[in-house]
C-alpha cells in the first residue's frame, strides 16, 4: 500500500467527507431530539404527552409558553435537523433551548445531574450553526447555496 496514500487518508479531508460528517450528527441531535420532543408533545416513544409535560415544566418554573417553545423546538427542530431543511435556523433555536437546559440542569451537577448531556446538544449544534448543512440536505438540494466564505 502506498505510504503517500495512507498519509493522505490520515491527514486530508474532502466536501464529500465533511458533508457525509455533519450529516451523521445531524441525524444523531435530529433523531434523538425528535424522539424526546415526539414524547413530549404527542406521548410517542414512551412521553408523557403534552399536558403532562407542560405541568412538569410549570412545577420547575418555567412559564407555559416557554414550555411549549421548548417542546415544539425538540421535536419540529429535529425533525429539520434530520433532513437537513431551513438547518441553521433550526440549529439556532436548539441552541437557545439547550442553552436554557443546560442552565436548568447545572445546579444538579454537570456529569451527574445530566447537565452534560444538554451541553453536548448545544455543542453540536454550534458546530452544525457553523459549518451549515452541506451536500447531504434538503437545504443544498432545493436552494442549491455554496456558502464558502473566504
Amino acid at each position: 500500500m502506498n505510504k503517500n496514500l495512507i498519509s493522505k487518508y490520515f491527514l486530508s479531508s474532502n466536501e464529500n467527507l465533511v458533508s457525509l460528517g455533519l450529516l451523521f450528527l445531524r441525524c444523531i441531535i435530529g433523531v434523538i431530539l425528535f424522539m424526546v420532543g415526539a414524547g413530549k408533545v404527542l406521548g410517542w416513544f414512551g412521553g408523557f404527552g403534552l399536558s403532562t409535560t407542560l405541568q412538569f415544566y410549570t412545577k420547575m418554573g418555567i412559564s407555559t409558553p416557554l414550555a411549549y417553545l421548548s417542546c415544539f423546538t425538540e421535536f419540529i427542530g429535529g425533525f429539520l435537523l434530520i433532513v437537513g431543511l431551513f438547518t441553521r435556523p433550526a440549529a439556532i433555536a436548539v441552541i437557545v433551548n439547550m442553552i436554557v437546559a443546560t442552565i436548568v440542569m447545572l445546579p444538579k451537577g454537570f456529569i451527574f445531574g445530566m447537565a452534560d448531556f444538554p451541553f453536548t446538544f448545544l455543542v453540536i449544534a454550534v458546530v452544525i450553526l457553523i459549518t451549515g448543512p452541506k451536500n447531504f440536505s434538503l437545504d443544498f438540494y432545493f436552494f442549491k447555496i455554496d456558502l464558502n466564505i473566504e
